[in-house]
């Protein structure tokens, strides 16, 4: 774990605030690292392989299926259908059996894709080949693919939130000087992981095993303990740190509990890595929302009140995806602004397509991005400009903590001086002059400024347990019940646990994504695992020191109350040259080693990590192509422990949400059959197609941890989309385009303007 940056540091220093390497890149460079696919076990040899069979059917009525012939094929050793387990995936959701995903559907079918039997084999081969011969005869029906329709034939319980105190009124609309109205639909993502869905499950000593590319793997063992009807204590679940999530390993599905099923049915290993192909058309993805607002206000560019209504299109099982909008985004419905008057009503639909859970800023990112684009769309529309709207109407460093109308408490920020710094940063005075001269030179390469003012909820989902132990060697082991799948917990943890323990970064070693290692854990998810795990270790650490004193000062024979710990190690104050070591306290413990631990709850207490980012694009008026020239987000997360981890969450974010606006969407034909099926058709951007990022550190504390620390690995995304959405826009107004839905195509662009002109 040593770094050139630990070099000539002495233990006491502080590692908070560090650039320190991440621990785990090593492994990732060099291809040694052990995904999911590459882990071995005693209890995983001599594994069988499972393919499964899909629908090819959006909708349907089953009428039969046939195992006959995949039995028949060598190296076969089962096949199974609903005929052989007719149960519901064990989805712990607040919707009804009726609307959760069965293992194998006896009757009917959702979405094309889906699971319809499995095919059990020695080599992954011999399961593909066999699984091509189940015959599966459906009798298709009409599928419901878009948010209309479904609106119409399937919708879910909508929540509302209008101010406290308040009922939904009217009244600040009509009452107001001006009323923008805009519809953003925000079109269905894929998370992209390097690694997609990956299982491994076998037995042990009576005990089941399971390997599993998973952010929540406490969860998991809770739901397979349900599925199997075992004790929760026999299954261990593991989650290599290797292979990404972004949200998209939240919501387990169906193939991810089948393989569990079937190890613990055959008595044998099974394995089952999907394709690319398989993770494109049937994995969770995100979005998949229409967001319709209207902001009113006066003359002066004074927002005064805003009604905002989100239609999510949950898929054919509703997942975590679904209940996002109430949890989430009602919560921040107001922006970063002061607005006296707020209402937000939500209301999921089913579409027979694959169920959507999170991605990257989910329940955020899209409302945020669709607030900024009515701002931008009001600004116009009083002939002022945006960064001055935004001037006016965001919330200020004096009214922090400022609770929301909706009821959310907003923790201590600098909004207003955060959009200044952006707009300084990126020269923005200087680019609409350029703006202006090509104008009126008639250049084709329209230039565009896009300004994005955000904040998003983070944590959810209550606490987390944490542990630190001091070992005999005078080493530490840390503990949480998070996971990490690129987020540089081990880093990040070791750094906590040593401004503590006074013990050297590299002497701490991390253990996370095990559930034999730790009670609980909640997972990576809701850029919560520092706030939570974090603050966890700091704890235990704290107490651990506290025992060690009483330790020491039995070793030094005085008081404990005046035994400190600095460089030196255990001595009374202002006597260093005679003290112990943590080696020396630990041999004097009663066990051998010493461990405290913690579970941090948060009490509700959730942190609104916040700043502005400004794009600046080219648009080619010829052809419609966009070109992200520049990107500057300044960003507010708190207390920051490892500002190079800060910068990559944030630059993995935002090349997230140019994805977003320039083209990735997920597309199905009419009869509910994906289209996009390899990253042929799903253009994620790459290095090459990237401008430079000037992320700039805005670290206000939050007063609701006693650290100070909020969360980061959402704010790229839900900072960015507004900005370059914003931006190429802005680009087209004075060719009379004013808005396009997402994503900004170099086909969408061009029809904009030639509609326009």
């Amino acid at each position: 774990m040593t770094s050139p940056t630990t070099a000539g540091l002495t233990a006491s220093d502080p590692q908070t605030g560090r650039s320190l390497l991440r621990a785990e890149d090593v492994g990732l460079l060099r291809g040694t690292a052990a995904f999911t696919a590459d882990v071995q076990h005693p209890a995983l040899e001599n594994p069988c392989f499972v393919a499964f069979v899909r629908s090819p059917e959006a909708a349907g009525t089953i009428t039969s299926i046939d195992t006959t012939d995949a039995l028949a094929e060598p190296g076969v050793i089962t096949a199974i259908s609903g005929n052989e387990l007719d149960t519901l995936a064990p989805y712990a959701l607040p919707f009804g059996d009726e609307l959760a995903q069965p293992m194998f559907p006896t009757t009917e079918v959702k979405f094309a894709g889906q699971v319809v039997a499995a095919v059990v084999a020695e080599t992954q081969a011999q399961a593909v080949d066999a699984a091509e011969l189940v015959m599966v005869d459906i009798d298709p029906t009409e599928p419901v693919l878009d948010i209309d329709h479904a609106l119409e034939v399937a919708t879910l319980e909508a929540t509302r939130h209008a101010s406290p105190d308040e009922p939904a009124s009217d009244a600040p609309f009509e009452s107001a000087d001006v009323l923008v109205s805009l519809s953003q639909w925000s079109p269905r993502q894929l998370p992209s992981p390097m690694e997609g869905r990956s299982v491994a499950a076998g037995e042990e000593d009576g005990r089941l095993l399971v390997w599993s590319a998973v952010q929540t793997p406490h969860a998991f063992k809770k739901n397979l303990a349900t599925l199997l009807e075992m004790d929760a204590e026999q299954i261990r679940v593991v989650a290599p740190a290797v292979g990404g999530g972004f949200g998209g390993k939240v919501g387990r599905t169906v193939e991810e509990y089948l393989v569990p099923y079937l190890a613990r049915q055959l008595g044998r290993a099974v394995r089952w890595t999907g394709t690319r192909s398989e993770y494109f058309a049937t994995a969770t993805q995100g979005r998949g929302e229409r967001v319709d607002l209207t902001i009113a206000g006066s003359n002066d560019g004074t927002i005064t009140a805003v009604r905002g209504r989100l239609v999510k299109d949950g898929g054919a099982f509703p997942l975590v995806g679904v209940v996002l909008p109430a949890g989430y985004t009602s919560k921040l419905a107001n922006g970063c602004y002061d607005i006296d008057y707020v209402e937000f009503s939500s209301v999921a639909v089913l579409t027979n397509k694959p169920s959507t859970s999170a991605y990257r800023g989910a329940g955020r990112s899209p409302y945020v991005s669709a607030l900024e684009r009515a701002v931008d769309r009001f600004a116009a529309e009083v002939g002022v400009d945006p960064a001055d709207v935004r001037r006016r109407n965001l919330i200020k460093p004096e009214q922090m903590p400022f609770t929301t109308p909706t009821g959310a408490i907003y923790d201590e920020a600098d909004y207003p001086g955060d959009l200044e710094r952006a707009l300084e940063a990126i020269g923005y005075d200087a680019l609409r002059a350029e703006q202006q001269q090509r104008r009126a030179s008639g250049n084709t390469v329209a230039l565009g400024v896009g300004i994005a003012s955000y904040n998003h909820m983070t944590t959810g989902g209550g606490g987390e347990e944490a542990a630190v132990s001091v070992m005999p060697d005078g080493s530490a082991i840390v503990t949480t019940g998070t996971t990490s799948q690129g987020h540089g917990h081990t880093i990040t943890w070791a750094q906590i646990a040593s401004d503590v323990l006074n013990i050297p970064v590299e002497s701490i070693s991390v253990v996370e994504g095990d559930t034999d290692a730790i009670a609980t854990g909640v997972g990576a998810v809701g850029s919560r695992s520092l706030q939570t795990a974090g603050m966890a270790i700091h704890v235990a650490a704290n107490d651990l020191v506290a025992e060690a004193r009483l330790q020491a000062a039995e070793l030094l024979e005085a008081s404990a109350d005046d035994i400190v710990l600095s460089d030196a190690g255990f001595h009374v104050i202002g006597t260093p040259a005679r003290a112990v070591s943590w080696v020396e306290v630990v041999s004097h413990a009663p066990s051998d080693e010493m461990t405290c631990g913690d579970f941090y709850d948060t009490e509700g207490r959730n942190t609104f990590p916040s700043g502005t980012h400004v794009a600046q694009v080219d648009v080619d008026t010829e052809t419609g192509a966009v070109f992200v020239r520049r990107l500057v987000a300044v960003d507010d997360a708190g207390t920051i422990v490892n500002p190079m981890i800060v910068e990559g969450q944030l630059h993995g974010g935002i090349a997230s949400a140019i994805g977003q606006v320039l083209g990735e969407v997920v597309l199905h034909d009419e009869r509910g059959n994906q289209i996009t099926s390899s990253f042929m058709d799903y253009p994620i951007p790459t290095a090459d197609q990237l401008p430079m990022f000037d992320v700039i550190a805005s670290g206000t504390a939050s007063s609701f941890n006693t650290l100070g620390f909020k969360g980061v690995g959402e704010s790229g995304v839900v900072g960015a989309t507004g900005a370059v959405h914003n931006a190429v826009v802005d680009a087209l107004q004075h060719l009379g385009v004013q808005h396009l839905d997402l994503p900004c195509t170099p086909e969408r662009v061009w029809s904009a303007i030639n509609a326009a002109r």
